[in-house]
């Protein structure tokens, strides 16, 4: 159970609106939510339409006069009521009114005296009593309380004893910054003198605030002025003045205009205030989803080390969530913490493909492969992953066991990727004779597919070209575009180059007409400026016998590579370090000057792994 007072020093600001429309929209995200009419001289909470209870019934006032009649406890279960049909996805609501407003609702709210109820009837443990019975009676997972304005004994009931947080609402005025000074300075020695080590939430939120053009600064100073006053560090929300009939009405806009302005500034109010309840187990996981929590806490990192311990607490058997603040303590470099959580959330069976991931990584990193692998084959029978998340399942199937990276093709996890995903994955995996064979299996298989556009069946070839002369499968590059020789002029400059290539690797003669292609295609390739396609120009003009124009193009090849991590050749046709480009570079250089060369992947000889990383030729 998480109690929430709503306070405002001045009224105005439409403190009890937020309050109902908060409860609703809790109620409606299945949470079990009891609202509290403390503000007892001015009730309301059970005026709005879809809160009002079917008979006027007891309520606050009436407990509380009964308590000090008979010196003991009524059953609570007498004085809150429920509104009927309100919840959804098993939430429910319940409202305490302030009490049975008949003629003598007044005769006895004015019985009540608030120092003799603590000082001679043990009022305070009166309410501590009251929460406890809140919680055996209805379990609520959150208890909205509308507190009365002003210094009063029962604000300060509603702001200091019973909360966990407090929702401060104010219109930027002095009027309000001087009397919230003192309301705030009270709650914090509440906190330090009866608390402990609890803390109470404290959201300030600017309401009923004019949606004008700020132009002389004069809302942000004031703002600015609450901020330094009241020392906090930044606004929870703002919720602005709405201007709508409907207000009139009472409507609850989180159901009546859901997609209004003032519906999306209470929804984030709400979100704003459970994320604060660690015992919320939906917003626990929404707050450490979230990135960059900083701006839920602040940069006050022992209060976000707090937050996570209490969810941690409060959630112990909760494998989701053990997995997502190990991953939070992961990203904070609390390398002992992350292990013994993922552990944890492993031991509660928490299996999500991230999970399992992380969890393979971390079993490699320790040496223990073959129970890595079993986590990874878990994720591979899994439909419809993240690319990402695939990408670097097979970053630790290569390190792990490259030989058997090709069968992975054929698993559901990427049987069911999209052309698209599948030709990004692909054109990272260029690096290998084992990449490139699992290249080849996984664009064959979606060629296949007699759903795929003759757009993304052109595209799955251009990239299957590449992988099979990669692996020195020429023939079957050549089939690709179809019996008997394609005319060069039907070819665009990438199909020019790479049928070329593949020809003259079966053929052993460099086919003029297709590198001509490729040399009268290169005015119109503006874009194309990378080292692999001045390397395929160098070649080109080779063929054609213009060998200044090659060495002109391979020592600009060289140039660019030397300033490049990573590269595409097309004297091996597979990704390259910097360092063999360089060394490829030198080897065209050495055929255009008339030494006996044949490219790398003529023969298949060049089987060597390298680092991952996404490249593609041209």
């Amino acid at each position: 159970m998480y109690i929430v007072t709503f306070y405002s020093f001045k009224g105005g600001v439409g403190r009890t609106l937020a309050l109902a429309n908060i409860g609703l929209e809790l109620a409606r995200t299945g949470r079990r939510v009891l609202l509290v009419d403390f503000d007892l001289e001015a009730p309301g909470v059970d005026t709005f339409e879809r809160l009002k209870l079917g008979e006027a019934g007891p309520g606050l006032v009436d407990y509380i006069c009964d308590y000090m009649r008979t010196k003991s406890s009524p059953d609570v279960r007498g004085y809150v009521h429920e509104a009927v049909s309100e919840g959804q996805e098993g939430g429910r609501i319940w409202i305490m009114p302030s009490g049975k407003r008949t003629q003598k609702y007044s005769d006895r709210l004015n019985s009540i005296d608030w120092q003799r109820l603590y000082d001679e009837y043990d009022g305070y443990l009166m309410f501590e009593d009251l929460k406890l019975q809140w919680q055996e009676c209805f379990k609520p997972d959150y208890v909205l309380i509308d507190s009365r304005t002003g210094h009063t004994d029962i604000a300060g009931v509603c702001t200091r004893q019973l909360p966990d947080a407090v929702v401060i609402l104010f219109f930027p005025n002095e009027q309000n910054l001087v009397g919230l000074k003192t309301v705030v300075s009270s709650i914090r020695c509440e906190d330090d003198s009866f608390k402990g080590n609890k803390r109470t939430q404290l959201h300030f939120v600017m309401s009923n605030v004019p949606d004008l053009d700020d132009e002389y600064e004069i809302l942000s100073g004031l703002e600015r002025r609450f901020r330094e006053v009241l020392g906090y560090r930044r606004l929870t929300c703002t919720i602005h003045r709405y201007d709508s009939l409907l207000l009139l009405r009472q409507s609850l806009f989180v159901v009546e205009r859901p997609q209004s302005r003032l519906a999306k500034e209470y929804r984030t109010l709400a979100e704003k205030i459970t994320e604060q309840n660690t015992l919320d187990r939906s917003a626990a996981i929404r707050w450490l989803r979230k990135e960059g929590s900083t701006d839920l806490l602040g940069a006050d990192w022992t209060k976000r080390e707090e937050h996570v311990d209490e969810i941690v607490k409060h959630h112990p058997t909760d494998g989701e969530l053990l997995y997502l603040v190990a991953m939070n303590c992961k990203r904070r470099g609390l390398r002992d913490k992350y292990e013994a959580l993922l552990d944890a959330s492993s031991r509660q069976g928490y299996e999500s493909p991230e999970a399992l991931l992380e969890r393979a990584k971390l079993l490699h990193s320790e040496g223990r492969n073959p129970e890595a692998l079993d986590r990874l084959n878990k994720i591979l029978i899994t439909e419809n992953l993240e690319v990402g998340l695939l990408t670097d399942v097979l970053s630790i199937l290569k390190r792990i066991d490259p030989e058997h990276l090709p069968e992975v093709a054929d698993t559901p996890a990427f049987r069911s990727l999209k052309s698209d995903k599948c030709a990004w994955i692909t054109r990272e995996l260029n690096r290998s004779h084992c990449e490139l064979d699992f290249a080849v299996r996984l664009l064959k298989m979606r060629l296949d597919n007699r759903n795929i556009t003759v757009a993304e069946a052109n595209e799955i070839k251009s990239d299957l070209v590449l992988s099979l002369i990669g692996l020195s499968r020429c023939e079957e590059v050549l089939a690709l575009y179809g019996p008997g020789r394609p005319p060069s002029s039907d070819l665009n400059v990438q199909e020019a180059f790479n049928y070329a290539m593949a020809e003259w690797a079966q053929t052993h003669v460099p086919p003029p007409d297709m590198f001509k292609r490729v040399i009268d295609l290169d005015t119109t390739m503006k874009s194309f400026t990378g080292a692999n396609y001045l390397q395929c120009l160098a070649i080109a003009f080779w063929a054609l016998g213009k060998n200044d124009e090659a060495l002109d193009r391979v020592e600009k090849a060289r140039s660019m590579a030397l300033n490049a991590a990573t590269s595409f050749s097309c004297w091996r046709f597979r990704g390259v370090t910097s360092e063999e480009m360089v060394e490829d570079c030198n080897k065209i250089e050495r055929l255009i000057k008339g030494e006996q060369l044949e490219p790398d992947f003529f023969h298949g000889t060049d089987r060597l792994d390298s680092p991952t990383g996404m490249l593609r030729q041209f």
